[in-house]
């Protein structure tokens, strides 16, 4: 259930356009498509029943927020603490930008959550180089987000839950 190469080259358009598109809307857009794959992750580790886990991550359900597949995907060990760490950043960066009229990555507090991004460290085995602006690093992490999340949606498979199937027939006293 890997993101369709088609999907990621869109992406690719809204988000990484250099100068041309909005901080806004890199804030959003990056942040929606981080969802996106946490919800692939998720199903992807759930049973195989997509009627019932969409009772957990559909809109206004126990998972259904970004924050709450965040928290879901810690807890059930599908990432780690500075991917989690660093998606809750993205969510609170977003969030700013979504609620926020007057905003950009070169004010505070936004700019400083951008250097407390930390997985890109991590994958490209080096920190933002200096004098890198705030969007630039927002932008770049949250790309190594997604290459990584990506390709966690398969392991995510691998480990999926199994439906107990003991009472199949009903209880064994009725049977």
């Amino acid at each position: 259930m890997v993101i369709p190469v088609q999907t990621l080259l869109q992406f690719h358009t809204l988000f990484n356009e250099g100068g041309e598109a909005d901080e806004r809307a890199i804030a959003i857009v990056g942040a929606t498509f981080l969802d996106e794959i946490l919800v692939k992750v998720l199903s992807s580790f759930l049973v195989d029943d997509e009627k019932e886990s969409q009772k957990l991550l559909g809109y206004d359900k126990a998972m259904g927020t970004f924050a709450s597949r965040v928290t879901a995907a810690y807890c059930l060990g599908l990432i780690c603490k500075t991917v989690r760490d660093d998606l809750r950043i993205v969510g609170k960066i977003r969030n700013r930008f979504a609620h926020e009229l007057m905003t950009s990555f070169d004010g505070d507090p936004i700019r400083g959550w951008c250097h407390d991004l930390r997985w890109h460290e991590f994958s490209m085995m080096m920190k933002a180089p200096d004098g890198a602006k705030p969007r630039d690093i927002f932008q770049v992490g949250v790309n190594q987000l997604i290459s990584h999340l990506n390709g966690h949606a398969e392991l995510a498979r691998a480990r999926r839950c199994q439906v107990d199937n003991t009472d199949e027939g009903g209880p064994t006293f009725l049977r």
